[in-house]
């Protein structure tokens, strides 16, 4: 923060102290202000905030301020449960970093803060998910100039990620897919629609007979739950809505399930995997029985410690279409990712896919 002192009345000399950075050395910068104390105040605000290339209102902000901050600019386009993680993990980053201002965090803060999480005896997971969201907060923070870099990304923590590396084989989605088809003709539909498209979730549940138009799926809202009720909000995880393209197979399954319901209530109803006639769309924890259900019946080990889970499903549609040789941006328009976010989710794969690659390479080199 910039240092002041008054030469004479009226007339103020402030100083900056600038940390060495791309555009050059460690430096200090003097400016003489003229005029009432309050209005140079103002003055020497926004002249530190221009020096360090920051609003003028983050001049003195602290990690606390951000983190309100962010969370009230983005909280309205989060589900229910992001913005609950993110409050609680926000509350326990500010009771350790709350009172540092914005201008002291700098990876060298953010290395000590993390070892002191590990000497408390934090867990692996529990930092990981602290340091996600700090990094979250301060990159929205660079975004409105209340920070000149992103001190978490400059750290590049290492943090086990874990996630596991286990997919389940082309064999088991089958039997998965022909098992909650005994159960259910919308259960098998379920489990289809996400092993073809690789939706999330909250993304199928929340599909409507109206979102197919001939051969292509438009995924445009996700369900959740609020307070015990039912939500639905009218746009994916990502904001956009998408197109995807469905194989001949699934469309008519869609179809024929459209038929069957219609039969049943005498009429058009709007969500396709509810219950028929029912007037909200299926919670995402059925898809997830159904998912449970499926896999006892089918021998799949399921369970995050036993086995496979249902978001697997979605890791599987792109991970076998990464290794089928498809490129990277349509299986993440597909799945509603940026291509940045697919190549690093899914590196396994195409590490893997070098193999194929070197091959292909070699036999044209070869004969």
């Amino acid at each position: 923060m910039a240092t002041v002192t008054e030469r004479k009345p009226g007339v103020w000399f402030a100083r900056v102290f600038l940390p060495a950075s791309a555009d050059g050395p460690q430096r200090q910068v003097g400016k003489v202000f003229r005029g009432p104390k309050k209005a140079v105040r103002a003055e020497i605000s926004a002249w530190e905030a221009e020096l360090r290339g920051r609003a003028p209102s983050s001049v003195g902000a602290t990690v606390a301020d951000l983190l309100a901050a962010w969370q009230e600019a983005r909280a309205h386009e989060w589900q229910p449960t992001t913005a609950r993680d993110h409050q609680s993990r926000a509350a326990l980053v500010a009771a350790d970093l709350g009172a540092v201002r914005l201008v002291d965090l700098d990876p060298l803060r953010i290395d000590a803060w993390l070892a002191q999480l590990r000497r408390r005896g934090v867990g692996v997971g529990a930092i990981r998910g602290r340091a996600a969201t700090l990094k979250a907060a301060a990159s929205w923070g660079v975004s409105r100039r209340m920070l000149r870099s992103n001190p978490v990304a400059d750290a590049a923590p290492r943090l086990r990620t874990g996630r596991r590396s286990a997919r389940p084989e082309a064999a088991q989605v089958v039997a998965l897919l022909a098992a909650a088809a005994e159960d259910s003709v919308r259960a098998g539909l379920a489990l289809r629609i996400i092993a073809v498209t690789g939706a999330r979730e909250a993304e199928v549940v929340a599909l409507a007979f109206d979102d197919v138009a001939g051969d292509t799926l438009h995924i445009r809202r996700q369900r959740h739950s609020a307070g015990g009720e039912p939500l639905v909000r009218e746009w994916t995880k990502t904001g956009g809505e998408r197109k995807v393209a469905l194989d001949p197979t699934t469309a008519a399954a869609i179809n024929e399930w459209r038929d069957e319901v219609t039969a049943v209530v005498g009429g058009t109803t709007r969500w396709m995997l509810a219950e028929p006639g029912a007037a909200v769309p299926p919670s995402p924890r059925w898809l997830r029985d159904v998912f449970m259900r499926a896999a006892a019946r089918a021998g799949v080990p399921a369970g995050r410690q036993a086995g496979f889970v249902l978001h697997d499903l979605r890791h599987w549609a792109a991970s076998t279409a990464l290794r089928d040789g498809h490129d990277p941006v349509t299986v993440a328009a597909r799945l509603g990712h940026s291509p940045e976010t697919l190549l690093r989710v899914y590196a396994q794969e195409i590490e893997q896919g070098q193999v194929g690659v070197a091959a292909s390479l070699a036999a044209r080199l070869d004969g």
